[in-house]
């Protein structure tokens, strides 16, 4: 499941956290890229190590705040979270995340938009499957949800500059098809409930929801 959400956190908080961010020191990205990926990585980034920098770290409470963030990836660790900068000329060459991350499983990855889409030219997230490619542009803001296995790449800036938020998570539920049918249930939950309240149909829905959160999760 792939999941493009808009305003995934408040703007003006967004904003004030963003202006935070821009006056710490970014370093080369190279320097948490693999073996192949240091062929193809050219940007820089700011990484979020120990709580520090705070501006980091609060960006990622407030996101992880988001109740369709949370019921789309059941989240158990979040990894290697950081801000990557792309400036002109600056792109991510085709490649595949490592599996493992620390001492965490590498489910899900997620890009967080930090820099307004007319600011910016090029610098697409591009994923890519047997069905060809896709890719989003995202602004300041948006968010990309998505399985960790595909082989994607962040297409070269040609003008200005584009900063984004990317981590990895480790869910609950370790397979994707699993997560979709949760979320799902959970959509269909929470729909019901606003709709009608407390009827025999959430209640199903619920028994079905939390029996096989039972049986899948880790």
């Amino acid at each position: 499941m792939i999941l493009h959400l808009e305003n995934a956190i408040d703007s003006g908080t967004l904003g004030a956290l963003i202006e935070a961010i821009q006056n710490e020191d970014f370093t080369d990205g190279v320097e948490t890229a693999g073996r192949a990926a240091q062929a193809v990585k050219l940007n820089r980034q700011l990484r979020l190590q120990g709580g520090q920098p705070t501006a980091l770290r609060l960006l990622l409470e407030h996101l992880q705040q988001n109740p369709l963030l949370n019921s789309a990836a059941l989240p158990k660790t979040f990894t290697n979270v950081m801000v990557n900068q792309y400036q002109t000329g600056m792109e991510y060459g085709l490649h595949m995340d490592d599996a493992l991350m620390g001492h965490a499983r590498t489910d899900i990855s997620f890009t967080l938009g930090l820099t307004d889409v007319e600011q910016f030219e090029g610098g697409e997230l591009v994923l890519e499957d047997t069905t060809g490619e896709r890719s989003w542009k995202l602004g300041r803001g948006e968010l990309l949800l998505y399985p960790s296995h595909y082989l994607h790449r962040v297409n070269p800036v040609r003008n200005g500059e584009r900063l984004a938020m990317v981590g990895w998570i480790q869910s609950h539920i370790r397979d994707s098809q699993q997560r979709e049918i949760l979320f799902d249930l959970k959509c269909s939950m929470s729909e019901e409930f606003e709709q009608r309240g407390k009827t025999g149909q959430y209640d199903r829905l619920s028994k079905s929801y939390n029996n096989l959160l039972r049986r899948w999760a880790e």
